[in-house]
């Protein structure tokens, strides 16, 4: 068995070395001649010798381990999430991750009920401390998943030079879709996030009335108390982080919104300027402005004697000019101001589906669009709405969508 010390002190000697594989370590393996460069470059007083020496340490020590079939060299998995965990480097999890430990909680849960039924306080206790690890674990993968949404973002903001804006986009849908929609689905009101914590807070509040009645099970009051209170700051801290990593991420979201609009914009114009013609695509959207001074303004002699030249020379080509297409669409796509789609819609007195009143209202607004202004309008503080029992599918654009839609309460007003 290695000694700890001895990983403690060789982590301590070449922790720089440590930050330097950390970092490869996510795009790859490394080979022995590579460590053997970066402890050269961070100690330049070492022999060849020397350098060869702790390269091996790091192999006899299992700090570094070699993989299967190969020369190539990797982190041992522990020392990587140590080192991780201290540089605030984590990989961007998935919503599975909580997800079944959530579903740990709820299958746990019911054991302690069992437990406490039958007055084991032995298994009651055990119940608790498995428990209160996963409640641990999804508070730890939430705190790395922000620490990871952090690092993207400052990575797409830092050197625009380095990382194209197809490669920044992607990145950010990339954790949109891998990460905050699923989880914003898993803690929505009618997840299996908040009706697992609700089900466990209603049991564990129930054994504690028991046992303030009973007297039984009275050594375990304390355990589950905390057990109830690490719960619902669970609840709390995993909201809180979400919507902290929505707000860090919504912005470059935003971004390759708007410059998604205005690719599509230019896109539909250069189609029509293809159709009709420059000068009939340009002509109601450029102002014609003119000066009298231009117009009546006289070149030198040579510039008359050779337009003049010219006028002698000229031939008259023919041209078929292109037929106009008439067309009953905006030139370009007009987006409703979000500011008047509310005022249109605190003026109906009930509003029985948000999203199909959306979708007849704007039929020929993109699917994107659609949703920016569902989202925005279930947030508005103008509107009292509330979360329909029944879902709806809709049918946009040739996508198809399912979702709990907005109505109005039921008052039925605005």
């Amino acid at each position: 068995m290695i000694a700890p010390r001895k990983i403690i002190r060789c982590l301590d000697e070449h922790w720089t070395v440590i930050e330097q594989l950390v970092e490869r370590s996510a795009n790859g393996n490394f080979s022995f001649q590579d460590v053997q460069h970066l402890i050269l470059r961070h100690n330049n007083g070492m022999s060849s010798e020397q350098v060869f020496r702790e390269a091996q340490r790091f192999l006899q020590l299992e700090i570094l381990i070699p993989l299967a079939k190969s020369s190539q060299l990797e982190l041992n998995r522990s020392v990587l999430e140590f080192a991780q965990q201290l540089m605030q480097e984590q990989q961007l999890g998935l919503a599975t991750d909580i997800e079944s430990r959530i579903l740990e909680l709820k299958r746990l849960s019911e054991r302690m009920r069992e437990a406490a039924q039958s007055r084991d306080s032995s298994e009651l206790r055990r119940f608790s401390r498995v428990m209160d690890e996963r409640i641990r674990e999804v508070l730890k993968h939430f705190g790395q998943n922000e620490s990871a949404i952090l690092s993207l973002v400052e990575r797409a903001k830092a050197d625009e030079g380095k990382l194209s804006l197809a490669r920044r986009y992607a990145a950010v849908m990339d954790a949109f879709d891998d990460y905050i929609d699923p989880v914003l689905a898993l803690v929505d009101i009618n997840g299996p996030f908040q009706k697992t914590v609700s089900d466990v807070e209603a049991m564990l509040s129930d054994l504690l009335q028991i046992i303030e009645v009973t007297g039984t099970l009275n050594t375990e009051k304390e355990t589950l108390i905390q057990l109830r209170t690490r719960l619902i700051e669970m609840n709390q801290l995993g909201r809180e982080s979400l919507s902290r990593c929505a707000d860090l991420l919504m912005p470059l979201r935003d971004e390759l919104r708007r410059n998604t609009l205005l690719s599509r914009n230019a896109s539909f114009l250069l189609g029509q300027m293809r159709k009709k013609g420059i000068d009939l695509t340009l002509e109601p959207l450029v102002p014609a402005i003119s000066s009298d001074s231009q117009r009546f303004s006289l070149g030198s002699a040579n510039q008359i004697t050779s337009y003049m030249a010219e006028l002698c020379q000229y031939e008259h080509d023919a041209y078929q000019l292109p037929e106009e297409i008439l067309s009953n669409h905006s030139m370009l796509m007009q987006v409703p101001e979000l500011k008047d789609v509310v005022h249109k819609a605190k003026a109906l007195k009930k509003l029985p589906d948000l999203s199909r009143w959306l979708a007849d209202s704007y039929p020929e607004l993109p699917v994107d669009e659609l949703l920016f202004l569902y989202q925005e309008l279930s947030r508005s503080d103008e509107l009292i709405l509330q979360h329909s029992e029944h879902n709806t599918e809709l049918t946009l654009n040739g996508y198809k969508l399912t979702l709990h839609p907005f109505q109005s309460s039921e008052a039925g007003t605005l």
